[in-house]
């Protein structure tokens, strides 16, 4: 059975999702944001979201409309996890939660950072996870949207280059992966160490 965000997945077309931002102007790009918050807040990749603003917007609007878009998106899931999980998680796991505080209290930030880096792993359990533990709202934020920049850059210029047919912007899409697994490699082995 499929997800309500693979099968979103399965049923969005970028390229039509593009055409109706720039068909539709500021109310194109106000949609784009809510709809694209409240898809991610239940499941669809944020990659699609980036996929569909590279080819609904320049490089950089769509770059900011798309990141705006998914950390609004991992806030939903994060805050219902929050204020709806969290209570009955530290009921029904007091040991759990009290260690999941424990991990989380050092180098909050660089740890969120660190984990939205990575380019494997399930969004929203992240987001599920960390709204169940003590981390600060704003770090959380912060965090998620500093950790999401570099995948939604690639797959911004991914759907960009592709909509205006540049080999450059693929290019530049392929290289900004590479430093994105790099940087993921380098912040986790450094907080090993810590």
């Amino acid at each position: 059975m499929l997800s309500s965000g693979q099968w979103l997945e399965n049923h969005v077309d970028a390229e039509t999702v593009g055409t109706w931002i720039r068909a539709n102007g500021p109310l194109g790009i106000v949609s784009f944001a809510i709809g694209g918050a409240l898809l991610t807040g239940i499941g669809l990749p944020r990659q699609l979201v980036a996929l569909c603003a590279g080819y609904g917007f320049s490089l950089a609007t769509g770059s900011a409309v798309a990141i705006i878009s998914v950390s609004c998106g991992a806030l939903l899931t994060f805050s219902f996890s929050r204020y709806f999980a969290r209570p009955w998680v530290k009921r029904k796991y007091p040991e759990a939660t009290r260690k999941a505080d424990a991990f989380i209290h050092d180098q909050p930030f660089l740890k969120i950072v660190t984990i939205r880096f990575a380019p494997v792993g399930t969004n929203m359990l992240t987001n599920l996870a960390s709204g169940t533990t003590a981390l600060p709202v704003s770090t959380f934020f912060f965090a998620s949207a500093a950790g999401f920049l570099p995948q939604t850059l690639v797959f911004v210029l991914i759907g960009n280059g592709l909509a205006i047919n540049s080999q450059q912007q693929v290019a530049a899409a392929i290289v900004l992966g590479i430093v994105s697994l790099l940087l993921c490699w380098f912040i986790y082995q450094r907080s090993k160490k810590q």
